[in-house]
């Protein structure tokens, strides 16, 4: 009976044992439960940061690319009023109209009559991604300055997408800079040739309209 009480008890202590070991474990498991949930936690946070900025970069690269190719169409759009404004050309103006050269006459026969008179200016209304113009006339009738508003349609790919920073990157340095109080703008000033180009950039840094002009002696 003593053996048999000894087996058992080394039985029970072996069975204790186990169950300690096993509860041990459980414990460290447990542990492992309660520390892998924060780190996870802390995984999860960064990695739904870097999910949603993965997830923010495909439309933001898909914008930077439309973006992209809308900015290159406004810096052709700036190249190509640069280029005209060299010979005193008005923008895509009709067939291609000279500030100190064509006559009101002469615009009249081509575009006809404005649809509205904007005090000195005759103002030609753009539709249908066609631009708008003002142009005013001096005292013999000739052409003394015109105002190219760019278009409404889609204006981010013309004077919509133009800022200072792509003036001085692709013009240089203006030769003035002068502020606008009573609407809040900003004229960029450059002497080209024989005439004044002015980019006139709204509130929000870009191009609302451009003039040109004759340069003043």
């Amino acid at each position: 009976m003593r053996i048999k009480f000894f087996t058992m008890g080394a039985a029970a202590v072996l069975a204790i044992g186990l169950a300690a070991c096993s509860d041990e474990a459980a414990g460290e498991a447990g542990q492992s439960d309660l520390v892998e949930p924060s780190e996870n936690a802390v995984a999860g946070d960064t990695d739904e940061t870097e999910d949603a900025g993965a997830t923010d970069e495909k439309p933001e690269e898909t914008g930077e690319e439309i973006s992209g190719e809308q900015k290159q169409m406004a810096i052709e759009t700036l190249k190509g009023i640069v280029k005209d404004a060299e010979k005193g050309v008005v923008y895509r103006f009709a067939s291609g109209f000279t500030v100190g050269e064509s006559t009101r006459e002469e615009v009249y026969a081509e575009i006809s009559k404005p649809e509205e008179q904007t005090g000195e200016f005759d103002f030609y209304h753009g539709s249908m991604g066609q631009a708008s113009y003002q142009i005013k006339y001096d005292e013999n009738e000739v052409m003394q300055e015109a105002r190219y508003f760019g278009t409404n349609v889609e204006r981010q790919t013309n004077l919509g997408g133009i800022t200072k920073e792509d003036l001085i990157k692709e013009i240089g340095k203006p030769e003035e800079e002068r502020a606008i109080s009573a609407t809040g703008e900003t004229n960029i000033v450059y002497q080209i040739g024989d005439y004044e180009l002015q980019f006139i950039l709204g509130e929000d840094g870009t191009a609302d309209h451009v003039n040109l002009l004759k340069k003043s002696n």
